[in-house]
């Protein structure tokens, strides 16, 4: 990577970054089982955190990875709570991105934009970083956010490392959609299955941001769908009008052409790639919403059927158009196209 590409600002790093999240809230029970498995003596080397997009998922795996971090003798580590203050040596450490003995596996950039997908030459980070000693003598953590980007040659890199963990290593997998994910890779992780919180969660998790942002996104809490993330998301792309357009066309049934084209400009240009993002992950929720609502609903069922096959096409374009960076206008065009040709079947 040259100078320049490293002087380029990473779009994921602001205040809001899940690893400056003190508070986790909605969640409790999967603290508290994490919590039993530590301290029962036989923390297991893979874990499996899954759900939906913005709700808390890489929040509880940085918040397991500075308990462990700071505590290392589960014996002497505290019960009731995987907290640890903002203040502590490890929680600043993790916070400025220095702690020595955490890696975070992600989208690279190149050239001021996120790769497609995670490579291997990233996942191969983590066998060089998991044949090092401990730097504090403790554990040696890798988080993976999100797994489901990774492509197939840094999925098998990484199943190497999930095969034969050395002693004390830790590899916390986060995940979108585990069906995505290598079914050798699950099997061998433990799974920890995230469900979107309650609206008051969202509200109250909102209520918790600072400045105004937590204010700008309460409106568009009723289409996060208990993930409090998207919500965010929404108010800070400006994804949130153009979804809410969309989602009022489609109730009433009319998505005209005029509607159409207005939505996919609003999502192609310069400074749109967060907007485009947001907005796909919301359509790819509702077309999977409908297509499951239809195929319930008696002498729809094929109806159903052709929303599901229409999900995974316009999923495929997507990650075609971001991995090629073609023309996004006509990606959602498309995509609008297969799903009204779904909803006459």
């Amino acid at each position: 990577m040259s100078s320049k590409d490293e002087e380029q600002p990473d779009p994921r790093e602001t205040s809001l970054h899940p690893r400056h999240r003190e508070q986790l809230l909605g969640h409790e029970n999967a603290e508290r089982h994490l919590l039993e498995a530590y301290q029962s003596g036989r923390f297991h080397h893979g874990w499996l955190i899954t759900g939906p997009r913005g709700i808390g998922k890489a929040t509880l795996a940085y918040r397991l990875a500075r308990y462990l971090l700071r505590y290392p003798d589960h014996e002497t580590a505290p019960k009731g709570t995987m907290a640890v203050p903002a203040d502590d040596v490890v929680a600043a450490q993790i916070s400025a991105r220095s702690h020595p003995d955490l890696l975070v596996l992600q989208r690279e950039l190149d050239k001021g934009k996120l790769k497609a997908g995670i490579t291997v030459d990233a996942s191969r980070k983590a066998a060089k970083f998991f044949g090092k000693t401990a730097g504090a003598g403790g554990w040696r953590i890798a988080i993976v956010d999100v797994a489901d980007e990774m492509n197939g040659a840094a999925a098998n890199s990484l199943l190497k490392t999930l095969e034969e963990p050395p002693e004390r290593s830790l590899l916390i997998l986060v995940c979108h959609e585990r069906g995505r994910l290598l079914p050798t890779i699950r099997s061998r992780c433990i799974e920890l299955a995230l469900q979107p919180v309650t609206e008051e969660e969202t509200l109250s998790a909102l209520d918790l941001l600072p400045d105004d942002l937590g204010k700008q996104a309460i409106p568009h809490a009723k289409f996060s769908g208990g993930r409090p993330g998207l919500a965010i998301a929404l108010a800070e792309t400006g994804a949130g009008p153009i979804f809410e357009r969309f989602s009022t066309a489609m109730e009433t049934g009319r998505l005209d052409m005029k509607t159409r084209i207005a939505i996919a400009n609003s999502l192609h240009g310069r400074g749109t790639d967060d907007r485009f993002s947001v907005f796909c992950s919301l359509l790819d929720s509702w077309i999977a919403s409908a297509a499951v609502k239809a195929a319930r609903l008696s002498g729809a069922l094929e109806q159903g059927h052709a929303l599901a096959n229409a999900h995974q096409t316009i999923w495929h374009s997507i990650q075609e158009t971001n991995a090629l960076n073609l023309d996004r206008r006509l990606t959602i065009l498309q995509a609008f196209d297969l799903i009204e040709k779904a909803r006459k079947a």
